[in-house]
């Protein structure tokens, strides 16, 4: 069932997703689908994307909704979602001659955070299991640094990101420039050296030596300014 799921052309996908459309409208529940529910979740995904081929905000919404409802535990449903009601669904209510004006005009940056509230309530409905890992809690920071220009928020989301042991060392980079965009650069400095002395030197994603230097400048920077 999986290799023939996986090679359904869009057309097949859409029939599939019909049949299982009916057949919940008939009153089969979701646990009726049993080991199934990931197929049918794809299946959905799948003849999602037709939707969004044309822009269909509604009809991708619901399906969005279903998918996640049949497999919750997919990260990648949750935040391909998230992208697209934050990125995708502003652009296409203004359209794209006009897409400027998201970050220009009143009326823009209101379409703007508009969608990325409803990207973070529909990451917000993720399960507990998944809300704090760390892809869902980056995606929610960058949402609210990127979209909402929100920096409060996108620092709460990275401080409880990088406070997990495996979170990658590149996301520890970018809280610390985050705090420096927002006006926090001895906190920057202090995190900064901290994460430091944690990294090691066998390790080719930690890039120490810019670590380093991004220590000393913020040093600079307090230096100047005392």
């Amino acid at each position: 069932m999986r290799r023939s799921t996986q090679t359904l052309t869009g057309k097949q996908a859409e029939e599939s997703l019909v049949s299982l459309s009916v057949g919940l409208g008939q009153g089969i529940t979701l646990a009726a689908l049993g080991g199934y529910r990931n197929i049918a979740a794809n299946l959905v995904w799948v003849s999602m994307y037709g939707d969004w081929r044309y822009r269909l905000k509604s009809e991708v919404a619901q399906k969005m909704m279903l998918a996640v409802s049949l497999n919750p535990d997919s990260i990648y449903f949750w935040i391909d979602g998230s992208r697209i009601l934050a990125n995708d669904m502003p652009v296409w209510q203004v359209g794209d001659e006009l897409m400027n004006t998201l970050f220009t005009t009143p009326e823009g940056l209101e379409i703007r955070k508009k969608y990325g509230e409803q990207a973070l309530a529909f990451l917000d409905k993720a399960p507990e299991r998944l809300s704090q890992e760390v892809p869902i809690l980056v995606e929610k920071a960058a949402i609210s640094w990127r979209r909402l220009e929100d920096f409060d928020r996108a620092l709460a989301y990275f401080k409880q990101a990088v406070a997990i042991e495996s979170v990658p060392n590149h996301i520890c980079r970018v809280y610390a420039e985050v705090l420096v965009k927002n006006g926090q650069v001895r906190e920057a400095y202090e995190y900064l050296k901290s994460h430091y002395a944690t990294l090691s030197d066998d390790d080719h994603t930690a890039l120490k030596p810019f670590v380093s230097k991004r220590i000393e400048e913020l040093k600079g920077k307090l230096d100047a300014g005392s």
